[in-house]
């Protein structure tokens, strides 16, 4: 059976000490999101962040998109991995949340990397195939119920030797728990069996809170 050691803080704190620190601005958004309670969630975790930082580095990926943005951790994050010409087109329907990632993305001196759609997700990415844009790397972190609908959008807008990551996929451990029926836990193990089906590649990394890592 597989041993698995488990990552608290001070785990956490110790891998940043070893090896790259967080930039300024990001650890201000951490403290920032720290303050909103409950929806602070909706923050992917640092080491994801990382592992994003490190596939956009390693692959040299210069065009990515993200479904979901909230408070523009994940986004500040990407951009600050992308090349001087790279670019993030990222999406979200919450103005508000939007225009305080926007200022901290000002506060990176990223924000020219950065092109920010307040939109229904659906929408952006219909004209976003209609334009016939691509991207090497697309993180879904938005809305559950429309997960394979953005998925399936995805699929159109990936390049040949690009990667999908799709959010929340393991949902504090919920999908493994039979006896949880609850609406949100209901259609994550219902979009996890609709990737199983599909003829794609795809791993599940289980750090945050789960990450599926898809690839053509």
């Amino acid at each position: 059976m597989d041993k698995n050691i488990e990552i608290d803080q001070s785990m956490v704190d110790y891998i940043f000490a070893h090896s790259n620190n967080l930039h300024p601005i990001q650890k201000k958004i951490i403290k920032y999101n720290e303050s909103l309670g409950y929806v602070k969630k909706l923050q992917i975790s640092v080491l994801q962040a990382n592992f994003i930082q490190f596939l956009i580095q390693q692959k040299k990926f210069k065009n990515c998109l993200e479904i979901g943005t909230f408070t523009g951790y994940s986004a500040l994050s990407i951009a600050l991995s992308l090349p001087s010409n790279g670019k993030l087109y990222a999406i979200d329907k919450d103005k508000k949340n939007t225009d305080v990632a926007l200022n901290f993305f000002k506060q990176a001196k990223v924000n020219r990397k950065i092109n920010v759609e307040v939109n229904n997700a659906l929408v952006a990415l219909k004209n976003l195939k209609k334009k016939k844009k691509k991207f090497d790397l697309i993180l879904i972190d938005a809305d559950k119920e429309n997960y394979i609908n953005y998925f399936n959008q995805s699929l159109s807008l990936i390049n040949k030797d690009g990667i999908i990551l799709i959010d929340n996929i393991l949902w504090k451990g919920e999908v493994a728990n039979p006896s949880s029926k609850d609406k949100i836990t209901m259609k994550i193990k219902e979009f996890n069996n609709y990737i199983k089906n599909k003829n794609i590649n795809k791993y599940i990394l289980p750090i945050g809170d789960g990450f599926f890592v898809c690839w053509k």
